[in-house]
C-alpha cells in the first residue's frame, strides 16, 4: 500500500484522461473550521442576556438528579453549535460522489466507500468539503489531488490532504481530508476487453440490480412513427437489412396483446392522446386500436389487466374547488388525474421528492423546479410456448400531446387530420377556428424563406 503526505511541495499539475474506474474511500477529517460562528455568537448572547435578566441563580429542586457540583456541571452544559460538513467529489466540473452528512462535527468520520466509473479529462479531483446550512451549503475548503497522481499509481493510496480555503490558504497546518483510492484503468480491466459475451464466468455487468439473462431484443426507434418509405435502407452485417419499426403503434398493439399488467411511468401522460394515426398496410389494427390512450387503457383495466399509471405532479397545476389551473409545463396532470378517477385504472401523481439531505429551502425548490423524466411503457407479451416475457418501452418519448410526429416533420400538413386536436406550439397559442387567410400568409411567408436566406 503507498501512502503520501500532505506536506510535499505539489508540482504543476496537468490535464489527463481517466478512463477506467476509481474505488475511494472518504474516511475523515480533521481540524475543520466554524462555520456556524455567527449562529453560536448569536445564541451565547441570548444565553448571557437571559442570565443576566435573572436577579439571583435559581435553585434546583430537592428531588433534581442534578444536585452536586458535578451534576450542576452537566446541568449547565451548553452544546457547541459548529459545522455540518458532507463532501463532494467533482472531476471536470460534475460531481461524481457525495458523503453523508456529519452533524455538528469539526472532526467528522464517514467511512465512506464510492466506486466511480469515469470518462473525465481532468487536471484535478476536487474533493470539496461543505456545510450543510438550512438555506443551502457553504463551502468551507477544497483537498485537490492531481489526477495525474491518481492514473500513475499503481497500488492503493491513503493519504491526508491539506484543505485549502476560499481565499486560497489552509486554515490550519494540519486541516486536511483523509481518502484512499485505487483507480483501474480501462485497459487493464478484462471485463471491457472481452465484453459480456467473452465473459467465462458469465456474470453479465457487474454490480448491477438485475442477473444476466439470455433472449433478450433491442428494437431501436427514430420517431413515434415512420411510415413506408420515409426512410432509406440501412445495410447491415451479413447481408441484414435494418428494418424501421413504428414506435407509437408497436406501443398500442403491445397494450392490446396485454394479459397481465401495464405499467406507464412519465414527465406528461395524456388520455386525449391518439396512438394509432396512419396505420401500417402491412398491420392489422387489433380491436380498440382506434381509441385514444385514456380509452385504451380503460378497455383494457376492464378485461382484468392491472394498469397503473405514474406521472409526475406539476405543482403549479390545479384543478380543486374554484381553482383550476393548467400548469406552467401544461402536462395535462390533473386532467389525466380526474380522467382516470373512479375507474379501475390506477393513476396515481408523483411530485419530485428532493432528498432529506438537503435543506428544508433547497427540497421546496426541487419539488417546484424539478421534475421526473422518466418515460417507460412496461407490459407482459407473448414469449415462445405459453409463457409471457416483459417488453419495456424506454426513452425520451412521452405519450403526450405534440410528440406525434415522423422522419417528414410536417409543420402545416395533415393539422385537420393527422394532428388534429394536436397542435402544440410553445410560442403560438392553438387556435380551433384557423380561417384561410392565416394560412396563406403563412404559406407566403414559407415562399419567401429561401430568397432570404
Amino acid at each position: 500500500m503507498a501512502s503520501s503526505g500532505g506536506d510535499e511541495s505539489p508540482s504543476p499539475a496537468k490535464p489527463v484522461l481517466l478512463h477506467g474506474d476509481l474505488d475511494l474511500w472518504v474516511v475523515e477529517a480533521r481540524l475543520l473550521p466554524n462555520m456556524d460562528m455567527f449562529s453560536e455568537h448569536i445564541r451565547r448572547c441570548f444565553a448571557s442576556c437571559g442570565t443576566a435578566s435573572s436577579c439571583a441563580p435559581r435553585q434546583p429542586p430537592p428531588n433534581s438528579r442534578g444536585v452536586g457540583e458535578a451534576g450542576s456541571r452537566r446541568h449547565h452544559h451548553r452544546r457547541i453549535i459548529t459545522s455540518d460538513p458532507y463532501v463532494t467529489l467533482s472531476v471536470a466540473g460534475a460531481v461524481v460522489a457525495r458523503t453523508a452528512v456529519i452533524p455538528n462535527s469539526q472532526e467528522p468520520r464517514w467511512d465512506e466507500q464510492f466506486f466511480v466509473p469515469l470518462a473525465h479529462r481532468a487536471t484535478l479531483l476536487d474533493f470539496q468539503v461543505k456545510d450543510n446550512d438550512t438555506f443551502g451549503a457553504q463551502l468551507i475548503g477544497t483537498a485537490s489531488v492531481p489526477a495525474e497522481r491518481v492514473v500513475a499509481a499503481v497500488d492503493e493510496v491513503e493519504e491526508w490532504v491539506p484543505i485549502v480555503g476560499t481565499s486560497g490558504k489552509t486554515y490550519k497546518p494540519r486541516t486536511a481530508l483523509f481518502i484512499r483510492y485505487r483507480f483501474r484503468p480501462f485497459a487493464a480491466n478484462p471485463v471491457y476487453r472481452r465484453g459480456i459475451p467473452g465473459d467465462p464466468d458469465q456474470q453479465g455487468v457487474k454490480d448491477s440490480y438485475f442477473p444476466l439473462r439470455h433472449g433478450g431484443k433491442v428494437t431501436l426507434y427514430q420517431d413515434a412513427h415512420v411510415n413506408e418509405g420515409d426512410l432509406p435502407d440501412v445495410q447491415l452485417e451479413r447481408g441484414k437489412k435494418f428494418e424501421h419499426n413504428q414506435c407509437w403503434e408497436d406501443i398500442c398493439h403491445a397494450i392490446l396483446e396485454a394479459h397481465h399488467m401495464i405499467y406507464i411511468v412519465g414527465w406528461s401522460i395524456y388520455d386525449k392522446v391518439k396512438l394509432v394515426r396512419e396505420p401500417s398496410s402491412s398491420r392489422t389494427l387489433p380491436e380498440g386500436g382506434e381509441l385514444t390512450l385514456g380509452e385504451l387503457l380503460k378497455f383494457k383495466s376492464q378485461e382484468g389487466v392491472r394498469v397503473c399509471l405514474l406521472v409526475w405532479d406539476d405543482k403549479t397545476s390545479h384543478d380543486k374547488l374554484f381553482i383550476k389551473t393548467g400548469g406552467v409545463m401544461g402536462t395535462h396532470d390533473e386532467e389525466t388525474r380526474k380522467f382516470f378517477k373512479h375507474s379501475s385504472v390506477i393513476c396515481v401523481l408523483s411530485p419530485r421528492y428532493a432528498s432529506s439531505k438537503l435543506s428544508i429551502f433547497k427540497q421546496q425548490v426541487v419539488g417546484t423546479l424539478f421534475t421526473h423524466h422518466q418515460k417507460c411503457v412496461l407490459v407482459d407479451t407473448q414469449a415462445s410456448g405459453n409463457k409471457r416475457k416483459v417488453t419495456a418501452f424506454i426513452g425520451g418519448l412521452d405519450l403526450c400531446d405534440g410528440r406525434y410526429d415522423t422522419p417528414q416533420h410536417r409543420l402545416f400538413k395533415d393539422l385537420d387530420t393527422v394532428f388534429e386536436n394536436d397542435f402544440h406550439n410553445p410560442t403560438f397559442s392553438a387556435q380551433k377556428d384557423r380561417d384561410n387567410h392565416g394560412m396563406t400568409c403563412t404559406v407566403s411567408l414559407m415562399d419567401q424563406l429561401p430568397m432570404m436566406s
